[in-house]
């Protein structure tokens, strides 16, 4: 449902060029959980970013269930993202003047169509927030307002999750339990599913593994 082609981002800063892609190419099929580590300025973010549409690619292709998005329009690329992608932050991103139910419903107000109670139910139940429905975000900790960014990624059922050190904020404890409830939406709701993460204990958690060094893929693998 994924297909990464000869991937490429350069910048240019003065008279050096510095090449945060270099002809990175790898598949993805439905229902798989990767994750993609490497060190900081490696290049993983700025694939995540490629992957989902938020940049442009100096060459290659990004191909999300036989979609060429680059071949998009501007605005067609931004609908087919927010139909499509579902992101996940180190920042959580809630609205404060929000409780925890309209922070995960938000998606369903920017396209106008109407909230699916019996999908969110289910999610709320999955991630295990129930509990805090109807709580402001300043009265959660970090690992259920990660929950809820989450929860908010899943609403509009996107064939593809992705989250960008989703566990940086997070104390180990928080992080292991965010792992899991990834790990179970894959199990349970069959998303796909690519986290970019610096941390081997939350890459080892994923199906595959793909490492990232100075823009370039250095391994891929069955985890």
């Amino acid at each position: 449902m994924l297909k990464v082609e000869n991937l490429k981002k350069y910048y240019k800063t003065k008279d050096v060029e510095v090449k945060a892609l270099d002809g990175i190419s790898f598949n993805v099929s439905k229902g798989e959980f990767i994750s993609i580590i490497g060190a900081s300025g490696s290049g993983k973010s700025t694939l995540l970013h490629l992957i989902g549409g938020l940049d442009y690619p100096t060459s290659g292709r990004v191909l999300i269930d036989n979609t060429d998005i680059y071949k998009l329009k501007d605005d067609e690329r931004s609908i087919f993202r927010r139909r499509n992608i579902g992101f996940v932050f180190q920042s959580y991103n809630l609205l404060p003047m929000l409780n925890v139910y309209e922070n995960i419903i938000i998606p369903f107000g920017i396209d106008g169509n109407k909230v699916d109670k019996k999908y969110v139910d289910l999610i709320v139940n999955v991630l295990e927030i129930k509990e805090q429905v109807n709580k402001m975000p300043n009265e959660l900790s970090g690992g259920q307002q990660q929950r809820v960014a989450i929860a908010r990624a899943l609403v509009t059922k996107p064939s593809l999750i992705l989250a960008d050190e989703l566990t940086g904020n997070l104390d180990s404890k928080s992080s292991s339990q965010v792992v899991y409830l990834l790990k179970k939406i894959n199990k349970e709701l069959g998303n796909t599913i690519l986290i970019i993460t610096h941390d081997d204990s939350v890459a080892q958690a994923a199906n595959k593994l793909i490492r990232i060094e100075d823009g370039k893929l250095v391994m891929n693998n069955e985890s």
